[in-house]
């Protein structure tokens, strides 16, 4: 099983599937089949410059009257993900409501590292979660819990219920002059190479502790929030 973040030297991995999996519903296989079948035809050969993947996917929309407002056309080559993702916004038509209701339902077309366009329903509550693609969050056994986008200062989030834990708020706060910071060397790796335990740590060699207890923390995505799938 994939990991959805990974620890490296110095920096870290999001896994671009499991980044997509927190923001998409259903995967609307009627939509896709007919979304590839058009990014595919022989016709766009013809153009000169030639017209890429993401500007035959907003095409299709345009084609199928699916409106793609300004904003709605987002690409990440970040490198902080493991392979770059397209996304485009829109709304497609959905089951009939009542006489005269006309009913949508929010989609996300998706295509990653520039495979074949994918079409999911969209369920985030705002469209602002699909700009952010940098930020992971840490947890340690204590509770002790905080977020970072790897340029910026830290995020705690003061939820225990013992009370509010004074923290440092800046990574030299917390972590002193650690080099890479907050990436430090993995205390186990550490004892085996020194000879100090017979037991090889199967992690990469990166750790992050955290700066109030020393415990190591777990990486993952933070949670967003999303709504039931349902037609608008």
């Amino acid at each position: 099983m994939t990991e959805p973040v990974t620890l490296h030297n110095s920096y870290y991995l999001i896994d671009t599937k499991a980044w997509l999996d927190l923001r998409t519903g259903a995967h609307h296989a009627e939509h896709s089949s007919q979304l590839q079948d058009f990014v595919r035809c022989n016709v766009f050969d013809d153009y000169r410059p030639t017209m890429d993947t993401t500007a035959r996917m907003q095409l299709w929309c345009a084609a199928h009257g699916f409106p793609v407002g300004d904003g709605a056309t987002i690409v990440h080559d970040n490198p902080c993900l493991t392979k770059p993702i397209t996304i485009v916004l829109t709304t497609i038509a959905a089951s009939a409501g009542l006489p005269g209701q006309v009913l949508t339902l929010a989609v996300a077309l998706v295509s990653i590292d520039g495979a074949a366009p994918e079409v999911y329903s969209d369920i985030t509550t705002d469209e602002g979660y699909w700009l952010d693609v940098t930020t992971v969050e840490f947890t340690c056994p204590a509770g002790h819990r905080w977020s970072w986008d790897g340029t910026g200062q830290p995020l705690w989030f003061l939820d225990r219920v013992d009370g509010p834990v004074p923290v440092p708020t800046t990574l030299h706060a917390m972590f002193g002059d650690l080099p890479h910071a907050p990436f430090a060397r993995c205390r186990e790796c550490a004892a085996f190479d020194d000879g100090r335990t017979p037991t090889m740590c199967p992690c990469s060699g990166t750790a992050i502790y955290c700066p109030i207890c020393q415990q190591r923390s777990q990486v993952s995505l933070p949670e967003i929030p999303t709504h039931e799938e349902a037609n608008r």
